[in-house]
């Protein structure tokens, strides 16, 4: 294949010796065989320094002639070594890591009277990294994903994310008018005109958040993980005692929901955390109501423990509990109780 010069096959040299031009009369050739042993005797009694390690390395520009260059470890990879053998983990830098929790009363946990999920996970990587965490919960009850895309301009909010590890956002089931739950005309939920356009802006508003997440930590190994719903509103007895269509209504959207939020992560580099399955399970027949509050719209202490796991799991499943039980660096204080 041709390179820049017209006809010439690509790593091929203008100056290339070929053809009669260049063939050595014998008399040179004699000439060229002495001086190549004189040269080679010099070499071992010393005289040229330096010659036999240009000659033992396969002569210059061979591949034993070029010195090697160190790459650097990343903090959330490990470069290999060898054929097939892994570096071990860079050592995380000094100080404990950081979870930020961010969203509505579902991560902020208000109303539970209980140790929420967002807290939970901060506990549970202590045990598994061996590394000490901070949490900072900044989820508000009754916050739509405009709120929490406005929060990202606070000054606690911004200084929390500025050095977050893991950040954690649960928002978007206050975006809808949940008053037409149970309306028929807006059956099936995918597609309908109902929800169309507060889709659209959920889909919009948590492509922002993870923008302004993303550009308050630069780091590349930042894990940002959405979690999704298992039901918009309220569930369990709560919910079979507002009807069928009521059932039928909050199960299809929150399909949807959980649907947008999925994408949303996948488009954006996040990770989704399916929260429907604990609670509903695969066919979405189990009943919630024992992992509920009364009012059946918030997890109780049970509930937020199976979230909790659900988000432990999956980020076990992409890597980072693992990046994150790499060594200390000098300076990292243990985690309490290790």
């Amino acid at each position: 294949m041709p390179d820049g010069r017209r006809g010439m096959p690509r790593g091929a040299s203008s100056g290339t010796r070929s053809g009669p031009a260049w063939r050595a009369r014998p008399h040179h050739v004699l000439v060229a065989l002495l001086g190549i042993a004189v040269l080679v005797a010099l070499a071992v009694s010393g005289v040229v320094p330096g010659l036999d390690s240009i000659t033992s390395a396969g002569g210059p520009g061979s591949a034993a002639s070029v010195p090697s260059v160190p790459v650097p470890a990343s903090r959330s990879s490990a470069a290999p070594t060898g054929a097939g053998t892994p570096s071990a983990p860079a050592a995380l830098p000094p100080g404990p890591l950081t979870l930020v929790g961010l969203g509505d009363s579902v991560p902020s946990a208000g109303s539970c009277g209980c140790t929420g999920y967002v807290e939970q996970v901060g506990s549970r990587l202590e045990q598994l990294t061996h590394h000490g965490w901070v949490v900072h919960n900044d989820a508000n009850g009754g916050w739509t994903t405009a709120d929490v895309e406005g929060d990202l301009g606070s000054a606690p909010t911004r200084s929390h994310l500025a050095t977050a590890d893991l950040v954690l956002v649960e928002v978007g089931a206050n975006d809808f008018d949940l008053d037409r739950v149970d309306d028929q005309g807006c059956f099936p939920a995918a597609g309908s005109s109902c929800w169309s356009a507060t889709i659209a802006g959920l889909r919009d508003g948590l492509t922002r958040i993870i923008q302004g997440i993303r550009s308050l930590d630069h780091r590349p190994d930042l894990r940002i993980a959405l979690l999704g719903y298992w039901n918009v509103t309220v569930d369990g007895s709560v919910g079979r005692a507002l009807g069928e269509d009521f059932v039928l209504g909050s199960d299809e959207l929150t399909r949807l929901v959980n649907t947008t939020v999925e994408q949303v992560a996948a488009a954006t580099g996040a990770v989704y955390v399916d929260a429907y399955t604990p609670l509903k399970g695969q066919t979405g027949t189990r009943d919630p109501t024992a992992d509920l509050l009364d009012d059946g719209d918030h997890p109780n202490a049970s509930g937020h423990t199976l979230l909790s796991t659900a988000v432990v799991d999956e980020l076990r499943t992409i890597g980072a509990v693992a990046t994150w039980t790499a060594p200390s660096g000098p300076g990292r204080p243990a985690s309490p109780g290790h």
